[in-house]
């Protein structure tokens, strides 16, 4: 997406554009998030971030901004399954929604199957490297950490960048989830306000803003907060970073696809049969949509096998997937999932000239409409 502005604001600013979005009736509700707090001790997880629904602009005091960047909502939730499955895909009601480049093409795909009402969405996007996943165990592993004096937190070159209470920072070597790191598309496909800080450095208390849409420069425009002109540097080096980040993953994503082509069917196989169909890739995928799932019932009922359960999946959402990783991150037998659909969608792109998430106006090769074209074609 091309902006129509980019500024720097402070971080602090940024829970009073979610205040003007619910003050001016802009939505009626917002995605939002909050972190983890103890029931019985009250200290806080920052590590661990929960999605959130604002009704009232009073009860946006905060916003756990840096701690969603670096490791998104924990276990299966995400801004787009959230967004579809809680708030009824904002068919009756306007909802803001902050959202990964990931979560933007799953709106997409859901919209092009009137899943979601997109002209009632207000989109706050992340320009993202990828998040960290279950940081609030690994974190544990470094021993000259401590968690409770982590103050703040971002995504570097090499790991995971953290500011302490005393005023030290220490980049420590936990990387961004597998699936993040071969996705070559960190920009977010529909938006009306961006965010990302790949270039600002962790002492700074400052972030950049991009406005994507005449309603996102109307919201800006009526926080009142204050924006700055981001210096000619900054933003050669946001050029460079992105460009490299990106080529970064088209390496990494070669490389491990190549490997996994190189495994016959049968090894591939072998490895689906470590699948215990618990359903965890299910609720975390955010573009399966059918409200009585075949496959859980045929799981109760002792109807199916474990590799067919998993085969049946991947051919139901394979051309809808958006790479989000969701179903890889969470497996708890850790099965290659993000390898078979990228696999899979670098071979639709090549065949049918057709990448999921990306446009709704895009027509899935797989839709009546697709087919219908195809035959008149042939005849």
């Amino acid at each position: 997406m091309d902006a129509l502005a980019e500024y720097l604001i402070k971080i602090e600013d940024f829970p009073k554009i979610l205040t003007t979005l619910l003050k001016e009736k802009i939505v009626d509700k917002i995605i939002g998030a909050e972190t983890r707090v103890d029931k019985k001790t009250q200290k806080e997880d920052r590590f661990t971030v929960s999605p959130r629904v604002y009704e009232k602009p009073e009860d946006i005091t905060s916003f756990p901004l840096t701690n969603l960047l670096a490791y998104g909502y924990a276990r299966t939730d995400s801004a787009a399954k959230y967004l579809h499955k809680s708030l009824e895909g904002a068919m009756k009601e306007k909802v803001g929604v902050i959202a990964r480049p990931c979560d933007t093409r799953g709106i997409v795909e859901l919209a092009k199957i009137k899943q979601i009402n997109l002209d009632n969405l207000f989109i706050i996007a992340f320009e993202d490297r990828g998040m960290v996943i279950n940081a609030s165990r690994e974190i544990k592993k470094f021993k000259d950490v401590d968690p409770e004096k982590v103050i703040k937190e971002k995504i570097g070159d090499k790991g995971l960048i953290l500011k302490l209470s005393n005023g030290r920072s220490e980049e420590i070597d936990l990387p961004i989830a597998e699936n993040c790191s071969r996705c070559t598309r960190k920009i977010p496909v529909i938006a009306d306000l961006g965010l990302n800080d790949l270039v600002i450095p962790i002492d700074s208390d400052e972030i950049i803003l991009k406005v994507y849409t005449d309603k996102g420069s109307t919201v800006l425009e009526k926080s009142k907060i204050q924006t700055k002109d981001i210096p000619n540097d900054i933003k050669s080096a946001l050029t460079q970073k992105i460009k490299e980040i990106r080529e970064n993953a088209l390496a990494k994503r070669a490389k491990d696809l190549e490997d996994w082509d190189k495994l016959s069917q049968k090894e591939k196989l072998e490895r689906l049969q470590q699948c215990t169909s618990c359903g965890i890739c299910i609720r975390g995928c955010p573009v399966c949509y059918c409200v009585d799932c075949i496959l859980t019932k045929k799981k109760k009922e002792k109807a199916i096998d474990n590799v067919t359960y998993q085969l049946t999946r991947i051919a139901h959402v394979a051309d809808r997937c958006v790479e989000c990783g969701n179903c890889d991150n969470n497996c708890p037998q850790h099965l290659p999932l993000s390898l078979y659909f990228q696999s899979l969608n670098d071979a639709f792109k090549e065949k049918f000239k057709y990448t999921a998430g990306e446009n709704v106006e895009d027509i899935p090769f797989r839709s009546g409409k697709a087919i219908k074209q195809m035959e008149l074609e042939r005849t």
